[in-house]
């Protein structure tokens, strides 16, 4: 099949898992690919050869393919790659479907993808349709193949150009005159909104969750949460949707020491085949089962102690077998409640 939703791949360093996306995208032949690729850091003795490796597989594209590139000379950084890049495509096109270079998606997230954004194109409740279902049970979407939430994955995801740009509006964080830091690392500009961004009424299902988003909403320090957190504030002040799957339709392969966040060992989850045709909800509001799924993970891996304890516990080794035990589901049951207060 032909894909005619445009494609964006964000990429930095990492050949291997570039590779792959590509391999992925080579099956579905999209008409249009648009590739963000940060710069080498000053510093980085091994960043000018992976970066060209990079650039190089993307001169590999062999199929019927507008190819648009936004290479930068020097490290931006990732905050500032994201969102300047992302402004930079959505000034282009109205619509599109956006991988980072290690999120490796099944052939079905396309067809999940166009269906849900010709369907709720006129809608703006929703915002974000998203490939990863973050650990919600399957028993929670009740045969439905996706269900709205207030906030989604973006490991892998795809929007519409008007719901960026109104996030854009609210958050107008240009990157200009970012200072640098010790190693040449770029710092993150400062976060900050044009206007309050509390959460909507309704919208997250835990005590924990409100805190959390009101904290992410009012924190200006632009290092401190990262560019999706900061869109999810806006999707989640604004009151809107995002689509959660039913399923684990992109994998993520970009776990380890040399990933900029996910930097926990973790052996990588296959993507799964979304059955068609598509289960829809009922009706387009936030399905709050699903929604306290997932700001329950939420807090257990980004919440004010896993932010905590991420600073105690540094071998990747040891974290991971801590997230073994506090997933256990004996354990889980108990930590949950705890959790969400």
């Amino acid at each position: 099949m032909a894909v005619d939703v445009p494609i964006v791949l964000i990429a930095f360093n990492r050949p291997r898992v570039t590779e792959r996306v590509i391999r992925a995208l080579r099956s579905v032949e999209p008409s249009q690919v648009f590739v963000v690729a940060d710069g080498p850091r000053p510093g980085h003795a091994t960043d000018e050869e992976t970066c060209a490796a990079v650039r190089a597989l993307i001169d590999q594209i062999d199929w019927d393919c507008k190819v648009h590139k936004r290479y930068a000379d020097t490290n931006l950084g990732l905050e500032a790659n994201v969102e300047l890049g992302l402004d930079w495509v959505f000034d282009q096109v109205d619509r599109a479907i956006v991988f980072e270079d290690d999120c490796i998606p099944d052939p079905s997230f396309f067809d999940f993808c166009t269906e849900l954004l010709d369907r709720y194109q006129d809608d703006e409740r929703v915002w974000l349709i998203s490939g990863d279902k973050k650990g919600v049970p399957q028993s929670r979407f009740h045969g439905r193949s996706y269900a709205f939430s207030s906030w989604a994955s973006v490991w892998g995801w795809a929007t519409w150009g008007d719901r960026w740009r109104r996030h854009r509006e609210l958050f107008p964080r240009t990157h200009e005159g970012a200072s640098e830091r010790a190693h040449a690392t770029p710092r993150t500009a400062d976060a900050v909104r044009v206007k309050p961004a509390p959460p909507a009424d309704g919208a997250l299902a835990t005590p924990a969750g409100q805190r959390h988003f009101l904290n992410v909403s009012q924190t200006t320090n632009g290092d401190h949460y990262g560019w999706d957190h900061h869109f999810w504030v806006t999707i989640i002040s604004e009151g809107g949707l995002c689509a959660t799957p039913s399923l684990y339709l992109v994998e993520n392969d970009g776990f380890g020491p040399d990933a900029t966040h996910t930097r926990a060992s973790r052996t990588p989850r296959p993507a799964q085949q979304m059955q068609l045709p598509l289960v829809h909800p009922p009706e387009v509001a936030l399905d709050r089962e699903v929604e306290l799924e997932l700001e329950l993970v939420l807090l257990r891996i980004d919440g004010r102690v896993s932010r905590l304890a991420k600073r105690i516990i540094r071998p990747l080794w040891l974290r991971k077998v801590v997230r073994r035990i506090v997933t256990f589901p004996p354990v889980w049951k108990v930590a949950r409640k705890l959790v969400a207060r």
